[in-house]
């Protein structure tokens, strides 16, 4: 399965799996509603092949993030800010 695991202070130091995405599947409200796959290959989101063709464990790792795969999975204007040189502090 894609993903990487990442510990965070959860609980009693529980490790959470960050999906290709970039998301804690654990949090991920599409996994909770069976609406995600978990990185496991299926005809509808097409970024666990992807990275894997690349050779990335996360779709922010990728030199070619934002590419047309991840517009059609993230809103536009995330992926716009994410590209910006807009500060937020």
């Amino acid at each position: 399965m894609a993903g990487k695991r990442a510990c965070a202070k959860e609980g009693a130091g529980e490790c959470l799996r960050v999906g290709v995405c970039g998301l804690l599947c654990e949090r991920c409200p599409k996994l909770k509603r069976t609406e995600c796959s978990g990185c496991a290959p299926n005809p509808v989101c097409h970024l666990p092949a992807c990275a894997g063709d690349r050779g990335v464990e996360i779709c922010f790792d990728c030199p070619d993030f934002p590419c047309e795969l991840a517009y059609r999975f993230f809103r536009k204007d995330f992926l716009d800010f994410l590209k910006s040189d807009e500060y937020v502090g």
